[in-house]
Formats: structure tokens, C-alpha cells, sequence
């Protein structure tokens, strides 16, 4: 690797790191959040509209994957990496100054639902922007760990927001953390803009001498491109769909659930998402590693049945204690470790350079809209009919993602296509 290509992998892993640490802000402090934007009475109603809210952030980002996918392939992947963490900090450090809705009435949820969907849309060209871009900048034999750097970052930015979450905790009470203290986190977000402008240009001598040979007939439109590789984006989506289930019930579904229903404290449900974190990052690394010896394939798989092994367990147990939880915690970090530590490098390999940012972009934005955005809305009604009808849908998408998996050629070693 050259030292530009150091300086990129070293960027574009902390920049993920921020990303996903303003990204991830929302779920930890949902039950703040809720009532200081959305007081309803009724509980339920309160419930629905705080994780439609939240879930914005998902449904939006195959809009910013329509935007950014087609600037990282054609402009090129800093560009769009660039533009997006702007359009990260920004709307999630202005968050931190909305007032509440005791203030300003219906303009507060209003404001924070806008700034949610802003936040979507960078994550929608940010996160697989860079994903893409550590696979492509790696020796051929070392893409699956260098590419895992990319979801290593986001799990150890959601693993800041939770130690900064629990610092909040440690610092304040929890009056003054309601009161005004909440906001901190938020603003903290203003540091992530350094890095929008820290990406390298490309060389002069290679954008030039390749200007006249790099242009070729393009689809008319983005939807032509990828209807050609309708295989690969189907079967993207399908298995994207696991991470997005088991990403977003982990880490936003169980701590709302856990303190909504008294199980465990604010602070002990912050403890659980940092362990939880602890291990995704080291599961990550290590399976990712694995992959280039072994293949990608077997990562996936082993990732996705023993997360759907971990939430029989959480689910259909009466678990009630903390230590507990803790464990499980571990556990399904653990797991679904091993999943994200292989698939930046498998997704990446399965679509053609030309199409690889906005293939890779819109197949798991979509996924992760439709699936992660509505996972928790469907999983708080599955729960308050029977915990039983929990593991229903988990055990669906796995079983399809499972089958997905061998419809998509193992590249684990060869030559980027």
C-alpha cells in the first residue's frame, strides 16, 4: 500500500467510526427522546410514533444510495464519502439545540423528524461508500480484513455512543440527563466535520492518462445498470436483511423493551450494549481475518445461526437477571460478529467496478429500510400478543438469507471483477 492508501484506510475506518456514532445517537436515547419531542398519553400511539421517528434514518437511506452511489462510481468514492459525513454532522449536531416540545409545541417533532431523515440519506452514500472503498484499496489476499474495518468502525461508533451514554449516566442524574444533559452527545457531533475534508484526491496522472480509455457507454439510467446484475442485488438484499434484523433488534429494540418494561435499568441497558459492541468489534476483526484464509461463505452462515440460535434464548426465556442479560448480550455480539466480519469483502466481490458503490449502496439501503427500519414496530406488536410470534420473522429472513447466500459466487482470493 502506498501512503495515500494508509492515510485513506485510517480516514475513511475513524470517519465510520463518527459516522455511526451520530448515526446511532437516537436508539440508546430513544426513551428520552420520546418524551421530550413526542408526550403523547396513550402509551402505544407514543411507542409507534417514537420508532417511526427513529426509523426514518433507515427508510431514507436508499434515497442517499441513490444519490451517492452514482457520485462514488462516476465521480469517485472520496467525493462521495466527503459530501456525505457533512451531511451526518451537520443535522445531528442541530438535534442537540432543538428545543423540546414543551417549548415550541409540534415544531419539535417536526424538526427532528427532518434531521432524521437528513441523517438517512448520508448514511445511505457514507457507510457503503466506505465499505467499498477499504475492500478496493486492499491486497487481493487481505480483502476481507481490510474490508471489515469498514463495519468494525460502525460497531465501535455505536460502541462510543453507548461509553458516552454511560458516561452521561455516570456524570448526571437522571433529572438533569432529561433536563438538558441528553443534548451533549448531539453536540459532540460537531467534531465529525474535520474528516469530510481530509479524504485525498485522486492522483493527477491517473485521472488524466485514463480520461479518454474510462469512458464507455452507460445505462441510460441507475434502475438499466442494476437490472443487470439482478442476482447479485436480490440475493444482497436478502442477506442484508439478517444484519438488519438482528442489527437493529440488538441494539434498538432490546434496550427499549428491557426499560420500558422495568427488566433493566438505563444504565444496566447501556452496560449490555457495550459489551455487546465489545464483541461485535472483536468478532469482526477476527472472522473478517479468517475469511481471506478460509471464504467468506462460511462466516456468513455460522454468524447467522447462532443469532437466531441467541434470540430463541432472549425471547422465549424469562430471563430476569442483569448478570444475565449480560451474557446474552455477549453472546449475540458474538454472533452476529462473525456475520459482518466477511460480508464488506463478499459484497463488494460480487459486483463489477463500475457498478460496485451504487450496486453494494442501493442493494443494502433497501434492506436495511424495509427490514431494519420496521423491525422494531413489528417486533413490539409481535411481543405484546405472545413472545412466541417474536422469533417468527427472524427465523423467516434467516432461512431466506441462508438460501440467498449460495445463489452468489464465493470470490474469496480472485481478482476483483
Amino acid at each position: 500500500m502506498s501512503e495515500s492508501e494508509k492515510k485513506e484506510l485510517i480516514v475513511s475506518a475513524l470517519g465510520n467510526v463518527l459516522v455511526w456514532y451520530n448515526f446511532a445517537l437516537f436508539m440508546p436515547l430513544l426513551p428520552i427522546l420520546s418524551k421530550q419531542f413526542f408526550p403523547i398519553e396513550n402509551a402505544a400511539l407514543r411507542d409507534l410514533v417514537t420508532f417511526f421517528v427513529m426509523s426514518m434514518g433507515l427508510f431514507m437511506r436508499p434515497v442517499g444510495s441513490l444519490i451517492f452511489g452514482p457520485i462514488g462510481d462516476k465521480i469517485g468514492r472520496e467525493r462521495a464519502i466527503s459530501v456525505a459525513i457533512l451531511l451526518m454532522a451537520i443535522p445531528t449536531f442541530l438535534v442537540g439545540l432543538v428545543p423540546s416540545y414543551d417549548q415550541i409545541g409540534i415544531f419539535a417533532p417536526i424538526l427532528v423528524f427532518c434531521l432524521r431523515t437528513l441523517q438517512g440519506i448520508s448514511m445511505g452514500g457514507e457507510y457503503t461508500a466506505a465499505m467499498v472503498h477499504l475492500v478496493e484499496i486492499a491486497p487481493s489476499n487481505r480483502r476481507g480484513f481490510f474490508g471489515s474495518f469498514s463495519d468494525a468502525g460502525s460497531q465501535v461508533g455505536v460502541l462510543l455512543t453507548g461509553g458516552v451514554i454511560l458516561l452521561l449516566y455516570l456524570s448526571f442524574s437522571e433529572a438533569e440527563i432529561y433536563q438538558y444533559a441528553w443534548r451533549i452527545p448531539f453536540l459532540i457531533a460537531i467534531t465529525l466535520v474535520p474528516f469530510a475534508f481530509m479524504h485525498s484526491e485522486k492522483k493527477k496522472e491517473v485521472k488524466n492518462g485514463k480520461k479518454k480509455n474510462s469512458k464507455k457507454a452507460q445505462p441510460k439510467n441507475i434502475f438499466a445498470t442494476l437490472a443487470e446484475y439482478k442476482t447479485e442485488v436480490l440475493c444482497t438484499i436478502a442477506i442484508t436483511a439478517f444484519s438488519a434484523i438482528g442489527f437493529y433488534t440488538l441494539l434498538n429494540f432490546l434496550p427499549y423493551y428491557l426499560v420500558n418494561k422495568g427488566i433493566i435499568t438505563l444504565k444496566n441497558s447501556a452496560t449490555c450494549s457495550v459489551i455487546a459492541n465489545v464483541c461485535i468489534i472483536s468478532s469482526i476483526l477476527v472472522s473478517g481475518f479468517l475469511s481471506d484464509w478460509f471464504s467468506r461463505k462460511i462466516f456468513l452462515q455460522a454468524g447467522m445461526v447462532f443469532v437466531v440460535i441467541t434470540t430463541y434464548v432472549m425471547f422465549l426465556c424469562n430471563i430476569t437477571s442483569t448478570f444475565a442479560w449480560f451474557v446474552v448480550h455477549g453472546v449475540y455480539g458474538l454472533s452476529i460478529g462473525m456475520y459482518y466480519g466477511s460480508r464488506a469483502a463478499f459484497f463488494s466481490e460480487s459486483f463489477p467496478k463500475e457498478i460496485r458503490c451504487t450496486g453494494v449502496s442501493v442493494s443494502l439501503s433497501l434492506a436495511q429500510a424495509i427490514f431494519g427500519g420496521g423491525i422494531s414496530m413489528v417486533l413490539n406488536y409481535c411481543i405484546s400478543i405472545s413472545p412466541f410470534l417474536v422469533v417468527v420473522p427472524v427465523t423467516l429472513v434467516i432461512a431466506v438469507a441462508l438460501f440467498a447466500i449460495t445463489k452468489i459466487k464465493d470470490r474469496t482470493g480472485q481478482k476483483l471483477i
